[in-house]
């Protein structure tokens, strides 16, 4: 769309000239017209590889996923072309009031980290997630809210990325919101398990 409005702000530029512009005047606003849809096209064109470059990633993932039969835990999804979002639900990633990566969730991490491994280009956040029900007492010294429990789950999974598997930490970063970003009600225990997740959120560095 952009580039149809250069394209007729060119032929604006001609029925000026035509109508008494100096050749001069049209010359140099020719030349700045040509440099705007030369940049318009290289910001298209690596929109398009950054799309591609995300989903080849995208489907690499959900295959890894799959021959670790754990797709009915994990959800990928794309979003704004650069993003990419694993959800690891509570079923692979912690028992209640814990933080210690359980098996099953190192069959997810050892297949995310060899699809972006290679891939430098790629930042990774880590999101912790909790429900809103209050800490167990016998837990409070380690984990006083849902703050510090999101955190410890979010650090845990960075951790085990990083010095397990050795993906570069300088890539990540690590996040807890708490219970305080839900993706369902907290009245039914359903419910409060699909809020008990992870989030990993893939990010493609680019220059637009």
């Amino acid at each position: 769309m952009k580039i149809r409005m250069l394209v007729l702000a060119v032929v604006a530029v001609l029925i000026t000239t035509l109508t008494g512009c100096s050749c001069k005047k049209f010359e140099d606003q020719i030349l700045a017209l040509d440099a705007q849809i030369a940049d318009l096209q290289q910001q298209v064109g690596e929109r398009e590889s950054t799309l591609a470059e995300c989903n080849d990633l995208t489907e690499e993932l959900r295959r890894s996923i799959r021959e670790a039969q754990q797709e009915h835990a994990v959800a990928i999804t794309q979003r704004d072309n650069r993003y990419i979002e694993i959800t690891l639900q509570d079923a692979v990633t912690y028992a209640s009031s814990q933080w210690i990566v359980l098996d099953t969730m190192v069959l997810v991490l050892e297949s995310i980290a060899a699809s972006i491994r290679d891939r430098a280009d790629f930042k990774v956040y880590v999101e912790g997630h909790t429900d809103d029900r209050k800490i167990m007492e016998e837990f409070h010294y380690q984990w006083p809210s849902n703050w510090e429990l999101g955190a410890f789950r979010s650090g845990a999974v960075t951790r085990y990325l990083t010095n397990e598997l050795g993906l570069p930490a300088e890539r990540f970063a690590a996040v807890s919101y708490g219970p305080y970003q839900p993706v369902a009600t907290n009245e039914t225990e359903e419910g409060r398990a699909q809020n008990r997740r992870v989030v990993i959120t893939l990010e493609k560095i680019t220059n637009y």
